[in-house]
């Protein structure tokens, strides 16, 4: 029987504990540029049951701004934190943002012991080399700063049992080129800048390329095959094998655009609100949208104007010859008469999320406000649009229902009824099972391991 789930969607709500038991089999520790020694392990359940992140700072160490996953590709999670210092530039003392990058491994370094936590070199530079520019130059903030303190630019992809890459991908809204910016360690010991083409596939007549960059911004990275994918929901996804040493962007327009979605949108939750890509473990990349029949994103929705699931699959012949399939459509109706949804609200579907496990299943998002309260009723459930059936579905958090940390579930609700974010599928939990696999094969008294699983509403701590 397997430890864990074989994939789960984390929640980008990290939670810090301060009881974290270090010794946990997915907790791995680390320390950062700026003095800061963590702890990450995870609170891990089965679609469409949400799993979370789990923080424990050591004390003493220094204070930081944010802590969040930024991306994922098989075993590795991609981690961001973020801390200030001070930077004087002539008699003027400024406050700078210092950015490190973690890359946790579920497997370890090597593939074969506990989970790794490893600190990335630094995109913009060591605190001394920003001081010394910052005097030189001065600082000034940029929408590109930005983005990448909210990591929105950023993915990881592993090749084989040891290789990986990071790369920013810079779209340049000017004449000049756009610049993509790599770390693999089987190549280099920092971050390469390289200046790729962009080469449209099968776009529309009407395609703009002077357009997509001028208002190109990047909402979500996902990894497909050696390629990271770059995807603007307001038009489509940028291509590119970042292992490659002369790489190239490629350009594919999504199928179908969400009515009244436009450029502005980027930022507000509402670009990932109707639609997602995902991609499954048997290699297919999936487009999901979700269209009310009234063509709004927002505002009141009522139950005779109903609401529409497509997905598409993109087919991929060569590198540059790229096709979207219409694979399965169900409407409201077609779901709503399902025994599933019998308990559950007639409101649109929100947030799908892509199964790794089955590219015929997606996870959505039911939201009701709850008059007078400061959460909203939320429900997950996962639906077979090929079969129009039901696979499961289970409660969001609640805070007056949680038996944790009541101040800790509060400023989580607080922060989903003002901004709901969607989650991360990834399968590291899967490497995680085949790590235990192979320990119990390799050793015939293997030391008891703790972990946590949930069932039900219950967590269990096991040995064994």
């Amino acid at each position: 029987m397997a430890l864990f789930p074989d994939w789960v969607m984390l929640d980008r709500f990290v939670v810090r504990r301060d009881d974290l038991d270090v010794d946990d089999s997915t907790v791995a520790s680390g320390s950062g540029s700026g003095e800061h020694v963590f702890h990450v392990g995870f609170q891990l359940h089965a679609p469409p049951r949400v799993s979370r992140i789990l923080l424990r700072v050591d004390a003493g160490s220094s204070s930081f701004n944010n802590f969040h996953v930024v991306a994922a590709h098989r075993d590795a999670l991609l981690l961001q934190m973020s801390y200030l210092i001070e930077a004087r530039r002539g008699r003027t003392l400024r406050k700078y943002l210092m950015i490190d990058f973690f890359l946790y491994r579920a497997a370890g370094t090597d593939g074969s012991s506990r989970p790794s936590l490893d600190l990335l070199p630094a995109v913009d530079g060591t605190e001394a080399e920003v001081r010394t520019r910052i005097e030189a130059e001065g600082f000034v903030w940029t929408n590109q700063r930005e983005r990448r303190a909210k990591g929105l630019d950023l993915g990881v992809v592993r090749r084989g049992e040891k290789e990986f890459a990071v790369a920013e991908l810079q779209v340049s809204c000017s004449k000049e080129p756009s610049e993509l910016h790599v770390f693999c360690p089987t190549k280099s010991s920092q971050w390469e800048i390289k200046q790729p083409p962009l080469i449209p596939v099968g776009c529309a007549d009407d395609f703009s390329l002077e357009r997509l960059l001028f208002y190109w911004n990047a909402d979500k990275v996902v990894t497909f095959g050696s390629s990271l994918c770059w995807i603007d929901y307001c038009y489509g996804i940028i291509f590119c094998d970042v292992f490659d040493d002369s790489p190239v962007l490629y350009y594919k327009e999504f199928p179908s655009k969400v009515p009244n979605l436009y450029d502005n949108c980027h930022g507000t939750g509402w670009v990932d609100a109707y639609q997602t890509v995902g991609v499954t473990s048997c290699g297919s990349l999936k487009y999901v949208t979700v269209v009310r029949g009234d063509g709004k994103i927002t505002g009141e929705f009522t139950e005779s104007s109903g609401f529409t699931v497509t997905s598409w699959t993109l087919k991929r012949t060569e590198v540059n010859k790229m096709e979207w399939e219409k694979t399965d459509e169900a409407t409201s109706d077609d779901l709503w008469r399902l025994d599933g949804f019998q308990n559950l609200p007639r409101i649109p579907l929100w947030f799908p999320h892509i199964s790794i496990d089955d590219p015929n299943v997606v996870c959505f998002v039911l939201r009701r406000r709850v008059e007078g309260k400061w959460y909203h009723e939320t429900w997950l459930v996962s639906v077979d649009l090929s079969s129009k059936a039901v696979k499961a579905s289970h409660p969001y958090s609640n805070p007056e229902l949680e038996e944790t940390d009541i101040s800790c579930e509060t400023d989580f609700s607080k922060s989903k009824y003002w901004y709901f974010e969607s989650f991360l599928p990834t399968e590291f939990t899967k490497y995680m099972n085949l790590l235990s696999t192979r320990t119990d094969l390799l050793h015939s008294e293997p030391k008891p391991r703790k972990r946590k699983f949930m069932e039900g509403s219950k967590e269990l701590e096991l040995t064994g």
